[in-house]
């Protein structure tokens, strides 16, 4: 830090100004301001209408001075308390003095009518430093704030036995992880032997500067490297934040899922899991941050970004904008690194990073259209602008081995990408979700407009092509009621189910816009709805054999169910004081004895220790009414005939109060995309 002096006496501040006192203080000057040459004409505030905040983590230390425990961000204007013995430095929003690359540009650009039109635009290596010594752990421009961070983030490794204990176990039991996993077990096994030789030899004194140096270089993969050589790139003496922040951000997740429990023991074991989950929030939103200053995007942001944005949604919940935000972020970082679109030459790329682009971009588009859909928000990422194909069904070893190795496992691959020796692998559930929520993105679509004929063709038309989609998957990923007792792994089980309902609830969306101009409608909506609730209820049995998360899987079981359910009671409601039968293929006592079970779940969650509780015990006493309505016993007359067209609909007449406005505003957790399996 150092300060400006006019006339050889120091410069009057404001406050001495004020005051009309003579100034004995020497006033900062901005690294900006020096580098210009322009010191007498600074004026720095240091710490404009700011407050200084902490967040303790479970150990009682501060994780981050600037950010409190439920920010969604660490706001870029945010100041902190300066790190003792180190004189305050202003805190400069730009790294460095070169722009950041501009990253994709599509063929409506500026300058695609130009050959070689790149040349206009900034490069990767454009942000190369000056004095062009890529190994100079010196940041020229780097405000000593951002350093004090990143030195508080990577103090979170002395845990990191813990933290890979919990990453090791979530790559062991999920079938839902997208980022291959040896794009980050074998990154994490260097970490960690990293660490063990820092725990007993000391960690370097300049750890924090060395880690930014290697974060700000441009990560450039040449299309002939290796895995091995692409672990290099961010891992040992290069080791870069982004791929600490992914760690990070997968153990928080994991922690709250019940692993590692001997990892964090405690008497309030509940207690100590969240607030490990928010410290990892902080430290990887923490990284971002940096990431966003400091080096171009790259595809370790973007994992970054996607594993943070899982993160939030199990710490601040679906319906949080924290969410909704990130989600943005997400996707344009994605548009920005090119992702949405397959290079035109395939061999530009590693076969390892053009499969993990493939599988990143399928599992955020899925995403997108499960949360527009829980908040009935327009999606970001469309698919008629986008051109990325669907990632080949292979294992994740086979992306990084050998070429030899690659091309023997592509010999199972059918002409659509599908692996013809029904294996189950984490490619084939992306596939299937993403082709699934293609149907989603139609349906979100039409839901904005006004009911008309020709909409209602177009509703069917997606229904009859939504169906032919299921029916064409290969038949080890199609889910079937006996699923659970053929011997298949439970995670299997689970993501076969969470596939089948998000095609169930497909065709509910739809029955649910034809039924407004269409009674007949009536019956296949309430088919779909007793299709989606027994489900539902299959799925949350098997609860037992997962004890460890069991609290969280309550939360997405009823994700699904209470749209059927609410469906379902109001039909029977109807029936009930009309006297009219309902359009209803099935057993009616079934019907019943369903929802009562399913209230019961309602009843389970409605327990002190789960948030939201009252509103669930509202929850059940509402739908506990109905039922009780539905099963007294009472005069009505009878209809000798059926006219489906006099029919009250099923979405009208169910008038039991202000309590079901509540019911449509219930927050019932994290949507199926969180699962950890």
């Amino acid at each position: 830090m150092s300060s400006r002096r006019r006339n050889g006496k120091p410069a009057s501040c404001e406050p001495c100004r004020k005051d009309k006192v003579r100034c004995d203080h020497v006033l900062p000057v901005c690294s900006r301001c020096r580098r210009r040459k322009i010191a007498n004409r600074c004026f720095y505030h240091p710490a404009p209408l700011t407050r200084p905040t902490a967040v303790a983590t479970d150990g009682g230390d501060p994780v981050s001075s600037a950010a409190p425990a439920r920010v969604t961000y660490t706001p870029a204007t945010t100041t902190s308390p300066t790190p003792e013995g180190q004189a305050e430095e202003p805190f400069c929003p730009s790294a460095t003095d070169q722009a950041l690359p501009t990253g994709y540009l599509g063929p409506t650009s500026f300058v695609a009518t130009f050959e070689g039109g790149r040349e206009f635009v900034s490069s990767p290596s454009d942000v190369l430093r000056q004095d062009g010594a890529e190994g100079s752990a010196s940041l020229p421009g780097l405000s000593p704030y951002w350093v004090h961070k990143a030195r508080e983030v990577l103090d979170c490794l002395k845990d990191f036995s813990t933290i890979a204990q919990l990453v090791d176990e979530y790559y062991n039991i999920s079938q839902a992880a997208v980022i291959p996993a040896p794009l980050v077990l074998e990154p994490l096994g260097r970490v960690r032997a990293a660490v063990e030789e820092w725990q007993v030899h000391g960690y370097p004194g300049d750890l924090a500067t060395s880690v930014l140096a290697n974060t700000a270089k441009p990560l450039q993969i040449p299309s002939t490297m290796e895995a091995s050589q692409f672990y290099d790139m961010y891992t040992g003496p290069r080791l870069r934040l982004e791929i600490v922040g992914v760690i990070y951000a997968i153990a928080g997740r994991t922690s709250m899922f019940s692993l590692a429990r001997d990892r964090l023991p405690s008497s309030n074991w509940l207690v100590v899991r969240e607030k490990f989950a928010r410290r990892m929030m902080v430290a990887s939103d923490i990284i971002l941050q940096i990431c966003r200053i400091l080096t171009p995007v790259n595809d370790l942001t973007v994992w970054l970004m996607y594993e943070n944005l899982l993160l939030a949604s199990v710490v601040h919940g679906d319906s949080s904008s924290g969410k909704w935000h990130r989600l943005g972020d997400l996707s344009t970082h994605m548009f920005e690194l090119g992702i949405h679109r397959d290079p035109q030459q395939l061999s530009d790329l590693p076969v390892f990073i053009l499969e993990s682009r493939r599988r990143i971009f399928a599992a955020a588009y899925q995403l997108d259209k499960s949360v527009a859909t829980f908040l009935g928000r327009p999606p970001r990422i469309s698919w008629r602008h986008s051109d990325c194909s669907l990632p080949l069904d292979i294992a994740d070893d086979a992306l990084v081995g050998s070429p030899s190795e690659f091309e023997l496992a592509s010999t199972s691959i059918d002409n659509k990408g599908w692996n013809v020796q029904t294996v189950v692998q984490r490619a084939s559930w992306i596939r299937v979700r993403f082709l699934i929520s293609t149907f989603r993105e139609e349906i979100l679509e039409l839901s904005l407009q006004r009911p008309t004929r020709e909409m209602a063709d177009q509703l069917r038309d997606i229904s009859f092509r939504c169906h032919q989609a299921w029916d064409s998957l290969p038949g080890h990923l199609r889910y079937t009621p006996d699923c659970w007792d053929r011997g298949l792994s439970i995670d299997i089980c689970l993501m076969l189910s969470v596939s089948y309902l998000a095609y169930l609830y497909n065709d509910f969306l739809i029955q649910r816009l034809l039924v407004q101009q269409d009674p007949e409608a009536q019956t296949t909506l309430l088919d779909v709805s007793a299709t989606l609730l027994s489900t539902v209820l299959s799925f949350g049995i098997q609860r037992e054999h997962v004890i460890d998360i069991q609290r969280d899987f309550i939360w997405t079981v009823l994700l699904y169910g209470f749209p059927s359910a609410g469906v379902l009671t109001k039909a029977l409601q109807n029936q009930a004081r009309t006297g009219l039968p309902i359009p209803y293929n099935g057993s009616r006592s079934r019907l019943i004895r369903d929802l009562s079970v399913f209230i019961s779940h309602l009843e389970n969650m409605a327990r002190p220790g789960i948030a939201s509780h009252e509103l669930f015990a509202r929850a059940s006493r509402v739908m506990s009414s109905i039922i009780d309505e539905i099963l007294e016993t009472r005069e009505t007359v009878p209809s000798t005939s059926l006219d489906r067209g006099a029919m009250p609909s099923i979405l009208d007449g169910f008038d039991i109060s202000d309590d079901l406005k509540l019911l449509d505003s219930v927050d019932f957790g994290a949507v199926f995309d969180q699962w950890i399996f």
